[in-house]
C-alpha cells in the first residue's frame, strides 16, 4: 500500500510512510548522484537549501505527513533541475582571446575574451570567465550576462604584468550558478597563447641618471635645422620674419636672414653585461632585472629622440637602427635575455669614435676587473638585498 493513500496522522500511515521514504530514496538518490557527478560544489545557498530539504524529509519520515513528503519531493526536483540547467548552460561554448601586439610590464593592458554559443536554440546565462596561465595562476576575470545562440559576445578585463618575460596562457574557466544559484558548475576551455611582455619603461627622472652630454647632437658643418649660426643671406619675399637678423638688416639697409648648421644625433651603443657569477641569488637576480629596466628605458628615450641605437649583450647583438621597429627589436631582446655564466673580456673594446657614445649597464661588483674603453659611461646597479636580509 502506498503511503499517499493513508489518512493523515494514522499509525499505519507512519509505518507505510517509512517504507515510502525508503522507496523514494532508492528512486531519487541515483538522480541526485548524476546531478553532482560533474565537478562543482553547491553554493552557500544550495547548502542551506539541501539542509532544509533534509530536515523536511526527516520531519516527513517521523510524522508520516504526505504534505511534507510532497514538499521534500519538490525541493529535490528543484535541486536536480537546477543541476541539469546549469550543466546545459556550459555546453557547446568556445572562447577566443585577443591581446595587444606590444605589451610593456607595469602598464595596464586590456585583454578581450570572445565567447561563442554553439547551441541552436538555447542561450547561456550568468557566465564568469577566469583566464589562467599554464601554472594555474589566474590573470583576470570578466562576466557574461547572456550569450545568445550562435552569436559571439565580447568582454574585457584589465591586466598589469609586473615583470618582463614570456607568459603562456593555457585555458579559460567558465563558471555559472544559473538558474537558481544553488549549484556551481564549471568547464575548462582550451585557449593557448604565448605573450611576450617587454621590460618596464621608466621616465628619465626615475632612472637615477641624467642625460649625458654625449647623448646630444653634434654639428655637421652643413646648412639645415639646428641652433648654431651657419651664415646670413638676404630675406626672400615669401619667407617669414622670425629669423631676420635685425642688427645686420639695419646696417645693410636690406632684410637679412639667419641660417643655421644642421645637427646630427650621435650613435649610442648600449651595453648590457648579463654575465652573473651567482645567477640563482635573489639579490643578484633582482639587480639584473633592474639593469634590464634601466637599459630598456634609456633605449626607449634615445630612440624617441631620433638617435641611432645599438644593443650589445653576451647573448647577442641588435645592430644600429632607429624608429619604432628598432625600439621593439631591442625591447624583445631584453624581454628574453637570461643571465650567462662567467665573465670574460669587455663587450666593447678599442677606441670609441667621436660620433658614438657607449653606455655600459651592469650589476654592482660584476666584472670589476674588466676595463672598457676610455669615454665609455658605466652605470652599476646596486643590490638592494643584503645577505643578512635574505636570512
Amino acid at each position: 500500500m502506498s503511503f499517499v493513500r493513508e489518512p493523515y496522522g494514522s499509525q499505519t500511515g507512519s509505518v507505510n510512510g517509512r517504507a515510502g521514504w525508503d522507496d523514494l530514496v532508492r528512486k531519487v538518490w541515483p538522480a541526485v548522484r548524476r546531478s553532482f557527478r560533474q565537478p562543482g560544489p553547491v553554493t552557500l545557498e544550495g547548502g542551506i537549501f539541501i539542509v532544509l530539504a533534509v530536515l523536511i524529509g526527516l520531519a516527513a519520515t517521523n510524522t508520516g505527513t504526505n504534505l511534507l513528503y510532497l514538499v521534500f519531493s519538490l525541493m529535490m526536483a528543484f535541486l536536480i533541475v537546477s543541476g541539469a540547467i546549469c550543466s546545459r548552460t556550459l555546453k557547446r561554448l568556445s572562447v577566443e582571446r585577443s591581446l595587444p601586439k606590444h605589451i610593456v610590464a607595469g602598464e595596464t593592458t586590456a585583454i578581450h575574451l570572445t565567447l561563442r554559443n554553439g547551441k541552436r536554440l538555447v542561450s547561456s546565462y550568468g557566465l564568469q570567465a577566469s583566464d589562467q596561465l599554464r601554472d594555474d595562476s589566474v590573470v583576470g576575470h570578466c562576466f557574461f550576462l547572456r550569450v545568445p545562440n550562435r552569436s559571439p559576445v565580447s568582454a574585457s578585463y584589465p591586466c598589469v604584468f609586473r615583470r618582463r618575460g614570456l607568459y603562456r596562457f593555457a585555458r579559460v574557466v567558465l563558471t555559472t550558478t544559473y538558474p537558481f544559484g544553488l549549484i556551481r558548475r564549471w568547464v575548462c576551455l582550451r585557449a593557448e597563447r604565448d605573450v611576450l611582455v617587454y621590460p618596464q619603461i621608466l621616465p628619465w627622472e626615475r632612472l637615477g641618471i641624467a642625460a649625458p652630454p654625449d647623448f646630444g647632437e653634434r654639428e655637421s658643418r652643413r646648412k639645415g635645422p639646428g641652433t648654431s649660426l651657419y651664415g646670413l643671406r638676404e630675406q626672400e619675399p615669401s619667407e617669414g620674419s622670425r629669423w631676420i637678423h635685425w642688427k645686420k638688416t639695419a646696417q645693410l639697409d636690406r632684410l637679412m636672414r639667419r641660417e643655421f648648421e644642421s645637427e646630427e644625433k650621435k650613435n649610442v651603443c648600449l651595453v648590457l653585461d648579463n654575465a652573473l657569477e651567482l645567477p640563482n641569488n635573489p639579490a643578484t637576480r633582482e639587480a639584473f632585472e633592474r639593469a634590464i629596466v634601466l637599459t630598456a628605458s634609456v633605449a626607449h628615450h634615445l630612440l624617441l629622440s631620433d638617435h641611432q641605437v645599438e644593443l650589445v649583450t653576451r647573448s647577442g647583438r641588435v645592430p644600429y637602427g632607429s624608429g619604432p621597429h628598432q625600439r621593439y627589436r631591442i625591447l624583445r631582446a631584453l624581454a628574453l635575455i637570461e643571465p650567462v655564466a662567467g665573465g670574460g673580456k669587455a663587450l666593447v673594446s678599442g677606441r670609441i669614435s667621436a660620433d658614438t657614445a657607449v653606455v655600459v649597464f651592469r650589476c654592482e661588483g660584476q666584472n670589476a676587473s674588466i676595463g672598457y674603453p676610455q669615454g665609455a659611461q658605466q652605470h652599476s646597479v646596486a643590490n638592494l638585498v643584503t645577505p643578512n636580509d635574505e636570512g
